[in-house]
Order: C-alpha cells, then sequence, then structure tokens
C-alpha cells in the first residue's frame, strides 16, 4: 500500500504537466516563451517534486503508533475480561501485564483503614484475599488496564494511583493531573484513507482503571469507609 501511495503523487505530477503544456500551446499567442525554455522549466519542476517525493519515502518514520478501531475493540474486551475475573477473585485470569506494581507491609495491630487522599475521588477498585496466615504481613498488587485516546496507548503516560502507609491507614492517592498535547497529520488521501481509523472530529477512548488486590491474614479487621472494596 505505501509503495502504491508513494506513487499517486508522480501520476498527479505528470498530470499537472500534461496540464501545463496544453494551457501553455493555448496561450502561446500571448506568451514569449521558447519550447525549450518551456520544457526546462517543466523538467526542473517535475524533477524537484520526484526528488521530494523519493526523499520523503527515505525518511526513516519516527511515527506514534495510531490503532484502529477494531483494534480498540480488543483491547476493550481485554479490559472488560479482566474487570469480571477481578471481582470474581480469579486469579489465574488477570492479565499480568496489567501488574504495575506489588508490594508487601506489616502493622503492628489488627485492624487498617482503607482510605483515599481525596474523598469525593474513587482511586482504585479494591478486592481482599482472606488468608490463614498467622502474621500481620498485608499483601499488594496494582493492576491498570489498558487506557488509549484516539488510538494512541496512554497507559505510561498518565499516571495512575499510588499507595502509600501512614500508621493503621492504607491511603490510595489520586494520580497528578497531566496536560498532554498533540498534533495529527497524515499523508494519506481521504479517498484512500482506511474507515478504521478515526475522524478530526471523533475521539475515542479506552478507559483504562486502576485496581489493588489485597492478600490479608482472616484476623485482621479491614475498615472501608468509602466502599472501594469489591464483593
Amino acid at each position: 500500500m505505501t509503495v502504491i501511495m508513494a506513487f499517486i503523487p508522480i501520476l498527479l505530477i505528470l498530470l499537472f504537466s500534461w496540464f501545463i503544456r496544453v494551457g501553455m500551446k493555448n496561450l502561446s499567442k500571448r506568451i514569449v516563451l521558447t519550447k525549450r525554455l518551456a520544457k526546462g522549466i517543466i523538467l526542473s519542476y517535475v524533477s524537484v517534486l520526484l526528488f521530494a517525493v523519493i526523499l520523503y519515502e527515505l525518511m526513516p518514520a519516527n511515527e506514534e503508533e495510531i490503532f484502529t478501531k477494531s483494534d480498540l475493540e480488543k483491547l476493550e474486551n481485554e479490559n472488560q475480561v479482566f474487570d469480571e475475573a477481578f471481582r470474581k477473585n480469579e486469579v489465574s485470569k488477570l492479565h499480568k501485564d496489567f501488574l504495575v506494581e506489588e508490594w508487601t507491609h506489616e502493622i503492628e495491630g489488627d485492624t487498617f483503614h482503607i482510605v483515599s487522599s481525596n474523598p469525593d475521588y474513587l482511586p482504585a477498585k479494591v478486592f481482599v484475599e482472606w488468608t490463614d496466615s498467622k502474621e500481620k504481613r498485608i499483601e499488594g498488587k496494582m493492576y491498570r488496564t489498558n487506557l488509549f485516546i484516539n488510538g494512541m496507548n496512554m497507559k505510561d503516560r498518565i499516571p495512575f494511583s499510588k499507595v502509600k502507609w501512614e500508621g493503621d491507614q492504607l491511603i490510595i492517592e489520586m494520580p497528578t493531573e497531566q496536560e498532554f498535547k498533540y498534533y495529527r497529520f497524515s499523508n494519506n488521501l481521504a479517498i484512500l484513507t482506511n474507515n478504521d481509523v478515526f475522524p478530526s472530529n471523533e475521539t475515542v477512548i479506552v478507559h483504562g482503571e486502576t485496581y489493588l488486590y489485597l492478600t490479608v491474614p482472616k484476623h485482621m479487621n479491614v475498615v472501608d469507609e468509602m466502599g472501594l472494596q469489591l464483593y
């Protein structure tokens, strides 16, 4: 497809050159130019344009990978499968590629609180797996699902919620706000563009979410006043 697209400008250039020659014949009575000079101008113009096309094709590409709508539908489906597995505590189905952080922490008492740094913001979905351990050690795994905006992978650019301990409080921190600006450019002709890409006036988002999977001994108490836990 790339080779075909490369030859389209050449065909347009040749067609444009033909129109110039025909036009110059019709205007020969008004414009005083020798045939040799006219041919020289046309050949020079065509040569420059051909050189530009060839140079463009040889230039290394350093563009953002854009996923198509069908790709995004598959990624959205991955998110839904993960969410369902997380809610059902089907650990074997949790996509390992979504794991972004894991940790262990010991507390002195038998009770800890799960809180959000912002009462108006639900930073993560939380699931607690109870174990028979007699220790006071809590294990945590943080997951984050696919996040795409207009076909661009934003998972590594937009920060996810972080976890920190303060005494008996497990605080899930709201991610810092980020602002991104990007400009979309394509050299594809509209009539040849795949319908699976995005119009300039359309915004397509695959919403990624943050999940916190906790492993907690049964003898401990978990206080979750914000209702972050999934049951």
